[in-house]
Order: structure tokens, then C-alpha cells, then sequence
């Protein structure tokens, strides 16, 4: 079976298709990876540009922003990026692909990327969604609706049953375990090993939104309540711009963030997608600071839930502080943290997945 997996060519989209990708080559399928050229070699599968070179994601929200139909509409600008911007980059690029290499059995997209959904329609190639985020996801398929008409019959979804709740959805479901992807170039966690008391991990993720202050304002609140501190300051920070930090503080610019999950007590981090479920797959009591995006919905989700704190921009100076003594010290807060951990690991891995889709879709 010839897999073709299709991704916007960002960190955040890119990674959480990994591990069913790999799963599906060591099944021994075809399986190529649609994505950004800087992708190539840091995957387990060969990758197809699917924009175009030297695109970065800045240049596509610059062109985003000239496709907005009302500044006063908040999903106006998500709308023009993910619904008119990238499919008008990625659709022919991949028509163009399987015209000279022949057409895949099946395209695995993460869900924002719906050009490649209509490149599979057009080509008459089954399409499976994979939901990279943590929000339901009718909110955001509506509004790009509105502009560019997709097929989406089958999604693949991480989320626990426990986060989603009631929701209904006019698609079928597919669950699949949230799984962590260990990046070699990632630096790795042995520092965290050192006897000694509370660990704790900090991220604004691979797109921070230029959020300094509240990174270093969180670094150092947490440093003053555990013996060592790892920050992923994100793959093109200007780690200098944090300032003078306490010696049990050590800045990364990108981490094997599976690695680091599986020995630190707590993480503070921008509530993006990937950072919350890794969290809750590997039983991490959470303190969110959201910053765009999606995220302040999975704050206002996670805090719900009862699964972590939230922090925000204008809050009170101590408050970060605060809410990581609260993780230090409130059992129940991570007995259920605990219960969802569990959830999660009860749920299909990415092998499985694998298997049941050369099942439903190999020639």
C-alpha cells in the first residue's frame, strides 16, 4: 500500500502524524511525508515539498492576512490561512506529485491541511483527517467551509473520551493513542536524573508568539520552587533574550520532549495541542500559559476538567508560582491526572491504527 501522510509544514502539524507514519512503514507500506523541505532528514520517511521553497510559515500568514474578508471576524484570518492560502499552495503541488510518480492508496492529512483532502478527492484517492487539535473540531471545519469545500468522512482523533465529552460528530471517529515523537536533534533529558527534589519542564513550544516575559517570568517562579528547571525556549529563539537565569536552569532551544515528560514532576507550558496531550500521556500535572490560537480554549478545557491551572498574560505577578505550588501539592488534582494517563493508554497505539487501515484501504 502507498500511504501518502500531508501536513502544513509546521512543527506542530507535522509531529503528531509521526508516529502512525512510522507505523505504517515498518508495516512495510510506501509512505511519503507532504510537507516543508526542512523537514527532510529529520523524519523516519522521505518528504515531498508540498509549498514552495523557502516558503516559511510567516510568509504564508503575511499572504493569509491579505485574504481576510472581515478583520472584525476573529476566525477570519485562520479561515484565509488554512482554507484559502494552503490549499492554493498544496493541491496542485501534490496533483503534480502523483501525476509524475503515480497516485497513493491512501492520504492521511492532519486536519487543517484540507488541500490535500481535495487533492485526494480530485485524484479519486481516499482521504483520512487526523485531528491535531484539542478543540472540537466542527468549530473549525465550519468556518473553512466557507471557503473551499473538502470531503472529510473518516477522522483520526487523540483526544480522550474524557476531554470530548457529549460531542457529537456527522463523521466517523477513529481513535488513536496520543504518542509523543522523539526528535534526534532534540537535546536530551539525562540532566533531569540528578538526585535532588521537584523537576520541572517549560515550553512556549516551536511558535512562542514572542511571549519573553511571560517565559521568563515563569522560569523564574518555577526555579524558586524546584531543584531543576529544563526550558525548550523553541528551535529559533534568541536564547539570550531570557536574560540572567539561576544556576539550576538549563535553556534548550529544542528538547526530546517525550524523553523529558517521562521524568519531570511538573510543566509549565503555552497550552499548545501536543504539550497538553503529552502531558496527560504521561502524567504531568500542567500549568498552561496560553498565548494564541487554539490555546486558550484548552486552557479553559484543561481547567474545567481540573487537569492544571491557567496562567494569563495580565495576571498577577506571583500567580505563576502559585499555581506550580498547587501542582506540588494537590493529590487530587493528580489523581485525576492520573485517571486520564491511563485513559489514554487504553486507547489503540499507532501500530494498530496502522494495521487497521491497510486493512480498510490497501488495493
Amino acid at each position: 500500500m502507498r500511504v501518502m501522510f500531508a501536513s502544513i509544514p509546521a512543527h506542530g502539524h507535522v509531529l503528531p502524524l509521526l508516529p502512525l507514519a512510522a507505523a505504517v512503514a515498518a508495516a512495510g507500506h510506501d509512505v511519503e511525508l507532504g510537507a516543508g523541505v526542512t523537514f527532510a532528514g529529520h523524519v523516519p520517511v522521505p518528504v515531498v515539498p508540498i509549498v514552495p521553497e523557502g516558503m516559511t510559515l510567516h510568509d504564508a500568514e503575511e499572504e493569509a492576512r491579505a485574504e481576510v474578508r472581515d478583520p472584525s471576524d476573529p476566525m477570519g484570518w485562520p479561515t484565509a490561512m488554512f482554507g484559502v492560502v494552503m490549499p492554493r499552495h498544496v493541491t496542485p503541488r501534490l496533483l503534480a506529485h502523483w501525476d509524475r510518480h503515480g497516485r497513493p492508496d491512501l492520504v492521511v492529512h492532519e486536519g487543517s491541511n484540507v488541500g490535500a483532502a481535495v487533492a485526494a478527492r480530485t485524484a479519486g484517492v481516499p482521504a483520512v483527517s487526523f485531528h491535531v487539535s484539542l478543540t472540537p473540531p466542527m468549530f473549525f471545519l465550519d468556518a473553512l467551509r466557507s471557503v473551499i469545500d473538502f470531503p472529510l468522512d473518516v477522522m483520526l482523533d487523540p483526544r480522550p473520551d474524557s476531554w470530548r465529552g457529549s460531542e457529537e460528530l456527522p463523521f466517523e471517529r477513529v481513535p488513536v493513542r496520543s504518542t509523543g515523537w522523539s526528535d534526534p536533534r532534540g537535546a536530551g533529558p539525562e540532566w533531569l536524573d540528578a538526585a535532588g527534589g521537584p523537576t520541572a519542564y517549560l515550553t512556549l513550544g516551536t511558535v512562542a508568539f514572542g511571549a519573553v516575559d511571560i517565559l521568563r517570568r515563569s522560569v523564574l517562579e518555577t526555579a524558586e520552587r524546584c531543584d531543576r528547571v529544563l526550558v525548550a525556549a523553541g528551535p529559533e529563539a534568541d536564547v539570550e533574550a531570557l536574560g540572567a537565569l539561576p544556576d539550576h536552569v538549563r535553556v534548550e532551544r529544542y528538547v526530546d520532549q517525550p524523553a523529558v515528560l517521562d521524568r519531570v514532576d511538573i510543566a509549565v507550558h503555552h497550552d499548545g495541542t501536543g504539550t497538553v496531550l503529552g502531558c496527560l500521556a504521561a502524567g504531568v500535572p500542567q500549568v498552561i500559559t496560553p498565548q494564541g490560537a487554539d490555546q486558550f480554549l484548552n486552557a479553559s478545557r484543561l481547567a474545567e476538567l481540573g487537569l492544571g491551572h491557567a496562567v494569563h498574560n495580565d495576571a498577577d505577578t506571583s500567580d505563576v508560582g502559585t499555581a506550580v505550588d498547587a501542582l506540588l501539592t494537590d493529590e487530587s488534582l493528580r489523581g485525576r491526572v492520573t485517571q486520564v494517563r491511563e485513559e489514554i493508554a487504553a486507547m489503540p497505539g499507532p501500530e494498530a491504527v496502522a494495521a487497521a487501515l491497510a486493512e480498510r484501504y490497501a488495493p
